[in-house]
């Protein structure tokens, strides 16, 4: 009888150790946000964007999934937001990415407006960062009809490719996969991957830059089309931006040499429409 008790104490225990772990694991999973403190399109405004982007660069992201807009930085504010990225070089060496080897090489680092408060970061650095999180105010003010109710994320992703080869194999910044494809748990932790809209790159190279890395941007197809496996290639000219929509359009990054890659990233979160 006594080993009866002790089989069913354990068997209790045993359940309600599983029962605890799963509620963890999915809490976790569940909880899992770089959004905590996102702010809404209107927040994230940035009047100086205004003279930047237009309703027609608008239409045509609607029209082509993409828009590349030309010299959005002077030359001045260029070359110090690209000597105050090189200063963080020594914090990215550190602060790795998860992806595995073989499919990005590139060190990256978490930034926000608020790190100016420290020191850390340049007025021109921090004017990029506010360039990209102003861009969902102009999605919602020129009516773009792909997406709607925009988070803005407070930190940019800033991005650097040695001239070693490093590269980023071909990819789509959104996740499209169903909660029966990922499971459960993968699909409540990659919720913010799975509510980007638009990817908005400013690239913080030289503005005569001709050290390769370029991103090669594949038009979308629909299941069952045919595949384009040529795409087309941009060059990372400092000062450059470009919005695409993350849920249509796959891209790599080509190996660099020759110079240091930078990319300032933000991906906009929200609902396609």
């Amino acid at each position: 009888m006594n080993k009866i008790i002790s089989a069913v104490t354990f068997d209790r225990a045993a359940l309600a150790a599983v029962a605890v772990a799963s509620t963890l694991t999915f809490g976790e999973a569940y909880t899992r946000t770089s959004l905590s403190d996102a702010q809404s399109a209107m927040e994230a405004r940035y009047p100086p964007l205004s003279s930047i982007i237009t309703e027609e660069h608008i239409r045509e992201l609607e029209k082509n999934n993409l828009v590349v807009i030309h010299n959005v930085l002077s030359v001045a504010t260029l070359k110090n937001a690209r000597e105050n990225v090189q200063r963080l070089s020594g914090a990215m060496d550190i602060a790795n990415h998860l992806n595995d080897d073989d499919v990005r090489q590139d060190q990256i680092l978490s930034i926000r407006e608020s790190d100016h408060e420290h020191g850390v970061h340049g007025d021109e650095l921090i004017h990029c960062i506010k360039l990209l999180r102003g861009i969902p105010f102009l999605l919602n003010k020129f009516g773009y009809n792909k997406s709607h109710s925009y988070l803005v994320p407070k930190q940019c992703q800033l991005a650097r490719y040695k001239p070693d080869g490093s590269m980023y194999v071909r990819h789509l910044d959104r996740c499209n996969l169903s909660v029966n494809e990922m499971g459960l748990v993968e699909f409540l932790r990659a919720s913010d991957y799975r509510e980007r809209v638009v990817t908005a790159i400013l690239y913080l190279n030289r503005s005569d830059w001709d050290s390769g890395g370029e991103l090669r941007v594949f038009n979308h197809h629909e299941e069952g089309e045919e595949r384009d496996d040529e795409g087309v290639d941009i060059i990372p000219t400092g000062g450059k931006l470009i919005l695409f929509d993350s849920s249509k359009v796959e891209h790599q990054v080509l190996a660099s040499r020759g110079d240091d890659r930078y990319a300032l990233t933000c991906w906009i979160n929200g609902t396609l429409t």
